[in-house]
């Protein structure tokens, strides 16, 4: 089962249209073609800079004896990036003011969505208000600020 983070645009409603749901985990696009997945998702010089040392792996795997650890180190890359890029997208995403709404754990996006959609709870105006209690606010908030989104989650712990 993955979780989903949701997001929404800079002061956008929580049941905004826009809202991107961001998997957390494995990106099989990302394996295969990191630079260009990650320059797909505006990452422009972390992509660049793959692509510069795929590019480099390349070269050194034609160097004798050093196949090997060109292509461990080029596994290695390909794995970061489809394991981390997922999170990248969500930092991203963050530095542009976008507000993380909810992390929800789901067996697909469709299902994601159905839960998220399904707990936004409507006002008596006929807008809808945020999903997160305002307890749960500070707590995503100071998430936020700790080292947090990556392969180690600190989890609220010092």
């Amino acid at each position: 089962m993955a979780s989903y983070l949701i997001m929404t645009p800079p002061g956008a409603p929580a049941d905004d249209e826009r809202a991107r749901f961001i998997a957390d985990g494995f990106s099989w696009p990302a394996f295969f073609f990191p630079a260009l997945w990650l320059m797909s998702k505006r990452a422009w010089l972390l992509g660049i800079a793959v692509a510069v040392l795929q590019i480099l792996l390349i070269f050194l795997s034609s160097v004798p004896g050093a196949f090997a650890p060109s292509l461990f180190m080029q596994l290695a890359l390909s794995l970061l990036v489809s394991l981390e890029g997922p999170l990248l997208v969500a930092r991203n995403l963050k530095k542009r003011d976008w507000t993380l709404r909810l992390i929800v754990p789901a067996r697909d996006l469709e299902t994601a969505e159905e839960i998220y959609f399904s707990n936004i709870p409507a006002t008596a105006d006929g807008k809808t208000a945020t999903p997160l209690p305002s307890d749960e606010r500070s707590a995503a908030k100071r998430a936020d600020s700790s080292a947090g989104l990556g392969l180690f989650q600190p989890y609220g712990e010092r």
